[in-house]
């Protein structure tokens, strides 16, 4: 990666909510700190955070396992929506870009399940956001299909957490996928291809 592409991947973190200084010290830490990893909080980290606010932190770890299942999902239907994007030529051609997507996509939605545990639907940093608009600018980055992934994303989220959560931590959910959903809407791109963001 040269210079300038580390810098603006530098620039382009969206997850705002360690800048909210109405949390408490010690959840704004396990928040950054995990962030800073890019990783899924563990079942203590959730617990403690969970136990700020009304969230079931059980819940929201079951949810956080299938992860993976709903990146593979909404992988499956955006594919069957526009199978040329993987195809010579396509805007997630060749493979490794469109394997960047999918982490992409699995990182938008790592940061969305914390803000669910600290019930801040609206959890992007406007700083991050404008460097991911930078980012995706100078690597071409196909958003109309980001966007559309992120759309398959909420709606599986939401059917698996529905079985089993309460309509109040499903409404949050859906609060917060549609936050994500819109800031990557709205970022004025054009379609090529992808490349991988640490979020």
């Amino acid at each position: 990666m040269d210079e300038r592409l580390r810098e603006l991947t530098a620039k382009a973190r969206i997850f705002g909510l360690i800048h909210d200084q109405s949390l408490p010290p010690s959840i704004r830490a396990i928040l950054q700190q995990a962030d800073a990893e890019a990783r899924a909080l563990s079942e203590d980290e959730l617990s403690a955070i969970c136990s700020i606010s009304t969230v079931n932190a059980e819940h929201l770890q079951r949810l956080q396992s299938k992860t993976p299942l709903i990146v593979t999902s909404a992988k499956g239907q955006l594919l069957r929506e526009d199978p040329g994007l993987v195809l010579t030529g396509g805007a997630l051609y060749p493979g490794a870009r469109a394997e960047a997507c999918w982490r992409d996509c699995w990182h938008f939605l790592r940061v969305t399940i914390y803000a669910v545990a600290v019930e801040r639907p609206i959890f992007t940093h406007p700083p991050g956001v404008r460097g991911l608009g930078d980012l995706y600018r100078e690597l071409r980055v196909p958003v109309n299909s980001m966007a559309l992934a992120i759309g398959f994303l909420k709606t599986d989220a939401l059917s698996h957490y529905s079985a089993y959560a309460s309509s109040n931590d499903v409404s949050l959910l859906g609060e917060a996928l549609l936050h994500l959903e819109q800031m990557i809407q709205q970022l004025n791109q054009r379609s090529s291809p992808a490349t991988e963001v640490n979020l």
